[in-house]
C-alpha cells in the first residue's frame, strides 16, 4: 500500500500570498473566459510583484479537448513562463495538467505549476489525473508529473458560482468519495479521507446551495472537495466515472449531474455483487445514523431531488433516445476500457455496463 500527498495545500485568502514567494518572473495563467470578464482574475495579477511578467492564455472551456491542449502548449511554449497558474474549475486545471504533461513529453522539463479551484468538486488541484476529450470519447490522462506543485484554496473564488452548479460539482465530490471508499484500492488512510467527506457533504452541500454567500461553508466544500481528490489519487475510482466519462464525451453534459444521476445505480450494483462493498457502506450507513447501504442511496436521491437533478438521464431533455439507444453498445466498450473501471469493487462486464447504461435511461 502506499498513500501520499505531493501537493502544497493552502487555504484562505492569505494563500495567494504564495506566488510571490517562489521567485517567479515570468507566470502564464491558464483560465477560462469568465474568469478574466468577471475581474476575478485581477485579484490575483494585482497581487503580483511589479517586476513580474504574465501572460493569461483564456482559452478554456467545458470539456477541453486535444485541440485546445495543442493550442495552450503553443502559446505555452512562446513565452516559456517559468511558473504556470492555473484558475478556474475542473476544466481549465485539466487542461493545464494536460499542456503541462505534452510539454514534458516534448521537452523533457516538468513546469512549476500552481492550482486555484473556482468551483469546490473536481478535486483535480490534488490529484494526477486529467480528462481531455478526444473524438466522441474522453481520455484520462494519470501521471504524477501533473500534480499541482501548490493547491490555493481560496473560497470568494467560488462565491459567483450559480446554485445548480454548486449542486453539481458537489455531487461530483460525493461520488470521488463514495467511489474511493469502495474502491479495490481503499485503505485506512483514503477511507479516513473519504468518510469525513461523504459526512460533509451530506450535511453542508444543501446549506450552501441554498444560500451561496455562506463562505465559511463554501470552504469546508474546498477542503472536502480537495480531500477527496487525495482520496481518489491513491485509492482510485469505480464505473461511475467511467460511465459519466463515456456518456459525457457523447452528450455533452455536465460531468457532476451525470455523476449524481448514475450513483444510485452504480452504488446498487456494487452492493449487490461485491460483499466488501456492501459491508463498508452498510457500516459506513450506520456511522450516519442510517441502517444500511440502501439509505445512503436514498439520501442521494433525496439531495438530486432537492437540486432538481432529474432520476434517470431521460429527464435531462438533453439526449435524443434513439441516439442513446444505438450509443449504448460502444459507450459499454469504452467504459468497460477507462482508466477508472479496474478498481471498481464488483467485476463488470460489457453486457453489465451496458445494463446499467439502460436502467438509468
Amino acid at each position: 500500500m502506499t498513500f501520499s500527498v505531493k501537493s502544497t495545500i493552502k487555504v484562505g485568502d492569505d494563500s495567494l500570498e504564495t506566488i510571490n514567494t517562489l521567485g517567479a518572473k515570468k507566470i502564464f495563467f491558464i483560465t477560462d473566459p469568465f474568469v478574466v470578464e468577471s475581474r476575478m482574475i485581477d485579484q490575483v495579477i494585482n497581487l503580483l510583484d511589479k517586476s513580474v511578467n504574465y501572460t493569461i492564455f483564456s482559452e478554456i472551456r467545458p470539456d477541453p479537448n486535444q485541440e485546445l491542449v495543442d493550442n495552450g502548449k503553443s502559446a505555452l511554449k512562446n513565452f516559456n513562463p517559468d511558473l504556470v497558474i492555473a484558475i478556474g474549475g475542473g476544466s481549465a486545471i485539466d487542461a493545464t495538467k494536460a499542456i503541462i504533461y505534452n510539454i514534458y513529453k516534448e521537452i523533457g522539463e516538468k513546469i512549476p505549476f500552481i492550482a486555484i479551484p473556482t468551483t469546490a468538486g473536481t478535486g483535480s488541484e490534488a490529484t494526477n489525473f486529467a480528462v481531455v476529450t478526444v473524438g466522441d470519447s474522453k481520455k484520462v490522462l494519470i501521471d504524477d508529473l501533473m500534480l499541482p506543485d501548490y493547491a490555493l484554496l481560496v473560497a470568494k473564488f467560488t462565491k459567483t458560482v450559480p446554485n445548480f452548479i454548486t449542486a453539481d460539482t458537489g455531487m461530483d465530490v460525493l461520488t470521488h468519495a463514495l467511489e474511493a471508499y469502495i474502491s479495490k484500492n481503499a485503505s485506512i488512510y483514503t477511507d479516513t479521507f473519504a468518510e469525513t467527506c461523504i459526512k460533509t457533504v451530506f450535511e453542508i452541500l444543501p446549506k450552501v446551495y441554498d444560500d451561496g454567500d455562506r463562505l465559511s461553508l463554501r470552504e469546508r466544500m474546498l477542503e472536502v472537495s480537495n480531500i477527496a481528490g487525495i482520496a481518489f489519487n491513491n485509492a482510485g475510482l469505480g464505473i461511475n466515472h467511467s460511465l459519466a466519462h463515456t456518456i459525457g464525451g457523447n452528450f455533452h453534459i455536465s460531468h457532476g449531474r451525470l455523476n449524481a444521476i448514475l450513483l444510485p445505480y452504480v452504488l446498487d450494483y456494487n452492493c449487490k455483487n461485491d460483499e466488501r462493498a456492501r459491508k463498508k457502506l452498510d457500516s459506513l450507513a450506520k456511522k450516519l445514523g442510517h441502517n444500511d447501504y440502501t439509505c445512503i442511496i436514498k439520501e442521494i436521491e433525496k439531495l438530486n431531488k432537492k437540486f432538481k437533478i432529474p432520476e434517470k438521464l431521460s429527464g435531462l431533455g438533453k439526449i435524443d433516445a434513439r441516439n442513446y439507444a444505438n450509443a449504448i453498445d460502444k459507450m459499454a466498450d469504452t467504459a468497460l476500457n477507462d482508466r477508472c473501471t479496474p478498481t471498481n469493487p464488483a467485476l463488470v462486464t460489457k453486457f453489465d455496463l451496458a445494463n446499467i447504461l439502460r436502467d438509468s435511461f
